[in-house]
């Protein structure tokens, strides 16, 4: 059996301690790409908050309802909506600025979370795919495809101002789209780690580039918050400015990146051939049918179906909060939309450092000796499954009248969720199945991604009004899934990859295939 020690030497010499500049460079790419991306994807949410049931009209008074216009009988509140759609205060007007006029309307909870779950059930069809295409003609141009798609699909979510009233049929459409733009990104991010980040490296990188997922969600909400709390129709800005960090993105990318190191214009042959002697890769674009994937191989492996299992339930979990946390503050803890753009930016904020913080202590502690890179994993994957199963049960207590602890339990929850992007679930595949690890992430989060939509519609059915008990069977279902994917992953999880998951039995080298008499060899400093 394989054993794990922490440091590896390469041509008699440690790993340098400073990551050079061209890994450095894509890792600050990955991490604007993801801004991006977390940008388009929460901007929707965050304009339901903004133009949707803010508050809710008092009697007889004519809204907008998707292609209707209907007469609610809510009971009265300080806001009347006219047919004109202008919001008019009753007890403390706010002067809003900007160049447009303000509009609002009205979806129920299930048109809501129909709209918010068409993300999903676009992003769900290209996790497969975007591993394959990233393996077989390179993440470049898939990253390129992906979010120039969604950055002209998110500009034109901007119509639906243009409408005497807002097509949902249309807006589902959209939101469709941008979801099936971004299914690609990250199993293009983990096919694209196994060919540049070494393992000495990898969590930092890894989580230098996911945490553009969180700093992307917290200056949304930031952001949010203030446009439409300062501007009429606020939500139009985010729409415009997620699509303009698109486009400015698309040049710099495709300007300054490549596929792998081979193919760098600028990499030094050094920092080449370091990175293509750890990963062994030789950088040439693979072409893989359905057909030479080992699916026996994955389907009895106990780490890799741990880790799928893990991978699922946390993110089962993580993307129905994503959509949902600013519901969650504004109509059960009774914050205002601006203070929950500022609550939520700065729980984003924690995410990110979490993140970070744990992806550099992970490297730190295998270089030092003090972990196996399998105990770190499973040190930090444990506390993003469990503190957040903790933090359900919290929340099965918050209401309006325990508004502190809610806005805590909710800062907690997403400073442990970054941990599985700087150390656990995430980057795990990148270590077990390198030569694979795009196309089984993408099979990991297709799954996730269908849970994450069934999620929003069992929300869509179950909530028929903001009101703590109805909530609360949803956060006892979603605590049982955490400890679920927490469990199996301590029991079963690993770092070591898989024989035949390593690029140089994938190769057919039968010179590096005489090495692998075990199941299990260590990237880093095998000893067998």
């Amino acid at each position: 059996m394989a054993t794990e020690k922490s440091v590896v030497l390469v041509d008699g010499q440690a790993p340098p301690r400073f990551i050079p500049s061209t890994r450095f460079t894509l890792a600050l790419l990955v991490f604007f790409a993801f801004i991006v991306q977390y940008s388009q994807r929460v901007n929707l949410p965050i304009a339901i908050v903004c133009m949707v049931n803010r508050t809710k009209p008092i009697d007889n008074t004519r809204i907008l309802f998707s292609n209707h216009t209907v007469t609610p009988t809510y009971p009265s509140s300080r806001y009347i909506i006219d047919q004109s759609t202008t919001i008019k205060s009753i007890s403390a007007p706010i002067e809003k600025g900007g160049i447009f006029e303000e509009k609002q309307f009205f979806w129920t909870e299930l048109h809501q979370q129909i709209l918010l779950g068409g993300y999903w059930a676009g992003y769900i069809f290209t996790q497969v795919p975007g591993g394959w295409l990233a393996t077989s003609i390179g993440a470049k141009w898939v990253y390129a495809g992906s979010l120039g798609t969604s950055s002209l699909a998110t500009l034109a979510l901007t119509i639906m101002y243009m409408m005497s009233s807002t097509q949902f049929i249309l807006i589902l459409i959209l939101r469709f789209i941008i979801g099936l733009a971004h299914g690609v990104l990250f199993p293009a991010t983990v096919a694209l780690w196994s060919l540049w980040a070494v393992p000495q490296e990898r969590s930092t990188l890894a989580s230098i580039g996911f945490c553009g997922t969180h700093l992307g969600t917290s200056l949304t909400m930031l952001t949010g918050g203030i446009f439409c709390r300062y501007l009429a129709s606020g939500w139009m800005y985010l729409f415009f400015v997620s699509s303009l960090l698109g486009f400015i993105w698309f040049i710099l990318w495709v300007t300054l990146t490549a596929d792998a190191p081979n193919h760098h214009k600028t990499i030094s042959a050094h920092e080449r051939e370091y990175i293509c002697k750890l990963t062994g890769s030789t950088g040439k674009k693979r072409t893989m049918s359905l057909a030479s994937i080992p699916w026996k191989n994955i389907v009895t492996s106990k780490p890799l179906n741990a880790l799928m299992i893990t991978h699922i339930a946390n993110l089962f979990g993580l993307f129905f909060f994503l959509t949902n946390f600013g519901k969650i503050l504004n109509q059960l803890l009774r914050i205002s939309p601006q203070n929950t753009g500022y609550i939520l930016a700065f729980g984003f904020f924690l995410t990110l450092l979490s993140s970070l913080s744990s992806g550099i202590a992970t490297d730190h502690l295998v270089r030092a000796n003090i972990l196996t890179l399998t105990s770190a994993r499973k040190l930090f994957n444990s506390l993003t499954s469990f503190l957040p199963a903790l933090c359900m049960v919290s929340l099965c207590f918050c209401d309006q009248s325990h508004q502190v602890l809610g806005v805590i339990t909710v800062l907690i929850f997403l400073a442990s969720s970054g941990l599985g992007y700087g150390s656990g679930y995430i980057v795990n595949f990148a270590d077990i199945v390198p030569a694979y690890s795009g196309v089984i992430f993408g099979i990991a989060n297709t799954f996730a991604s269908l849970a994450g939509l069934i999620g929003n519609i069992v929300a869509g059915m179950i909530v028929k009004e903001p009101i703590l008990d109805q909530w609360r069977k949803l956060y006892i279902m979603f605590g049982i899934v955490y400890v679920i994917g927490g469990v199996v992953y301590l029991l079963f999880g690993s770092a070591i990859p898989r024989k035949w998951a390593k690029f140089q039995a994938v190769d057919n080298s039968a010179k590096q295939e005489e090495k692998l008499h075990d199941e299990e060899a260590m990237p880093m400093n095998e000893k067998i």
